[in-house]
């Protein structure tokens, strides 16, 4: 008796794959047998990375070698309240550098709690040709310089958000500022 695994073609697993969104349940599936990870491999298109120390980007670039979107959370949550110490790290440039060859195709970045300088934007905005999405959450290392490098070279841009949260436990206020560009 053939093995349900193998006995669908790679393309109709393929377009099954495609309907299934969760990160979890895309891990899930991947697990089930070989020909399913390789397939799930080659067919995924976003990836979520919530430490950016728990894996290397070489690793990633391995496991994935068609990424059109990533989501990368560098410092941990309560770097928010100014709970982690000056310089400790979350530096997405040798994310960006490693990708800026791997995937040319890439179109969106969503960077959570990450030191990103306007060396990395520009990097960005040189490597990525179809980029049209870059969030920026509670981001810091950057100047308008870098953000106008973005805007000024990736011609297919249709989103530019930059959010930042403060929170100041002294006079127990709460601020938050959103810009969106473009």
């Amino acid at each position: 008796m053939p093995k349900m695994a193998n006995s669908f073609p790679e393309e109709v697993l393929e377009h099954v794959f495609s309907f299934i969104q969760t990160d979890q349940d895309r891990n899930s599936i991947s697990t089930v047998c070989k020909s399913w990870y390789e397939i799930e491999r080659w067919c995924r298109r976003r990836i979520f990375i919530g430490n950016c120390y728990a894996v290397s980007p070489r690793m990633v670039i391995r496991r994935f070698p068609d990424i059109r979107s990533i989501e990368l959370k560098g410092k941990p949550h309560f770097a928010d309240f100014n709970l982690v110490p000056e310089g400790w790290g979350g530096y997405v440039y040798p994310w960006i550098a490693a990708m800026a060859s791997a995937y040319p195709w890439l179109e969106e970045i969503k960077l959570k709690r990450m030191v990103v300088t306007d060396e990395t934007l520009e990097l960005i905005a040189k490597s990525f040709k179809n980029f049209k999405l870059l969030v920026l959450s509670s981001c810091e290392g950057f100047s308008t310089d870098g953000l106008a490098a973005i805007a000024a070279n990736c011609r297919f841009l249709a989103l530019l958000l930059y959010l930042c949260f403060a929170l100041c436990l002294g006079n127990e206020s709460l601020s938050f500022a959103c810009s969106v560009l473009l």
